[in-house]
């Protein structure tokens, strides 16, 4: 298995805030001889985290009477700080810990409104979409490097579950040229044939909807290491929600859209089928 640091923060922070229990956040600061930013870092997840130094982390055991864990979490501590398959392509911070949690998840639901999802994406969709979003300064060729390099994921024996919505607009809206985007809906239509893969398309016809406020987001899970997590992607970064009202709320909003979209299979196809000759036809 591929090192995963992200993987190992968040399990860390999480068991961090687990053994503080109800005790009085103000007290183990003072106590543990740290300031409170420093605390809240250390039981975040994500990319807005920290990981404590062997001392601190000791000293937090001695206060929660777990010293019994030390080893077990100094190992975790160890694995968060070492690097990544990522490292090489310069990925931002926030993304570099979207890629690692992708690598693991177990399900991802994805809605997207404005373009193919990023695990879904040709090499030549993916180019068009980087070349036109990319900041001047980045190296397109890593970034389309690292986004294949994501879609990894989908041929590992134990893939995750994958769900897929997609708004028309998104396929009619071309990226590249005809052909990049005829060839992008065959690629779809191949995955929504994959078993574990579950694909829908909301059509225009859909009209007004729960999620029209919304460019797109992502809900991850890790069944195993019981995370789930929300990812929003930003202009230059990306934000992930872990608080039970969010995850219920975008669960929630997932679920409406489900609803609101052609059924999978056939009905789905059909459509994808009859963009793709638009495409063909240089109708778009």
């Amino acid at each position: 298995m591929d090192r995963n640091p992200t993987l190992a923060q968040w399990q860390l922070a999480q068991e961090l805030r687990r053994l503080r229990g109800d005790r009085k956040f103000s007290e183990v600061v003072k106590a543990a001889r740290t300031t409170g930013g420093s605390l809240a870092r250390w039981e975040t997840p994500g990319d807005r985290g920290a990981v404590p130094g062997p001392a601190a982390l000791e000293r937090l055991l001695q206060i929660y009477g777990a010293e019994d864990q030390l080893e077990r979490l100094l190992s975790l501590r160890k694995e968060a700080r070492q690097p990544d398959r990522w490292q090489p392509y310069g990925l931002e911070r926030s993304y570099r810990t979207y890629a690692n949690i992708e690598s693991q998840a177990t399900s991802i639901e994805y809605y997207q409104s404005q373009i193919v999802p990023g695990i879904a994406q040709t090499e030549a969709y993916a180019r068009a979409v980087i070349e036109a979003t990319l900041h001047p300064s980045s190296d397109v060729d890593r970034e389309v490097q690292a986004r294949m390099e994501r879609q990894r994921v989908l041929s590992k024996p134990e893939r995750p579950d994958l769900w897929l919505i997609i708004a028309e607009g998104a396929l009619r809206q071309q990226v590249g040229t005809s052909q990049v985007m005829a060839d992008q809906i065959d690629r779809l239509i191949e995955l929504s044939q994959e078993p574990g893969i579950t694909l829908q398309v909301l059509p225009f016809t859909a009209g007004a909807h729960v999620a029209m406020r919304l460019a797109g987001f992502v809900i991850m899970s890790i069944a195993q290491h019981g995370i789930t997590t929300v990812y929003i992607e930003g202009q230059n970064s990306g934000m992930f929600f872990t608080d039970s009202e969010d995850l219920a709320e975008y669960g929630m909003i997932f679920n409406r859209l489900r609803a609101a979209c052609l059924d999978e299979g056939r009905p789905t196809r059909t459509l994808l089928e009859r963009i793709a000759r638009d495409h063909r036809r240089g109708e778009g």
